[in-house]
């Protein structure tokens, strides 16, 4: 599974959409995810990655892409991967 699929899951899971419907270039705005939202895909992206999500990297993403390109770019989360 790519970097984009696991992405598109973890998202998925919070819009009520289905993985395969997402793609690089869809709007999170698109998919109704407010603040509250984002911080939940944040986290869910922590523990699907092990890294440590920007919370203001995440609210400024636009699309799925931007997403994609924080989970890259974010630093490895060091300590309990399950901790929050």
């Amino acid at each position: 599974m790519t970097t984009a699929d696991r992405v598109a899951a973890v998202v998925a899971k919070w819009c009520q959409a289905s993985p395969e419907e997402l793609t690089p270039d869809t709007r999170l705005d698109d998919l109704d995810l407010d603040s509250l939202s984002r911080l939940e895909t944040a986290l869910g992206l922590q523990r699907e990655f092990r890294v440590a999500v920007d919370d203001t990297r995440m609210n400024d993403a636009e699309t799925i892409a931007d997403v994609i390109a924080i989970v890259e770019t974010s630093p490895p989360k060091t300590g309990d991967p399950d901790a929050v």
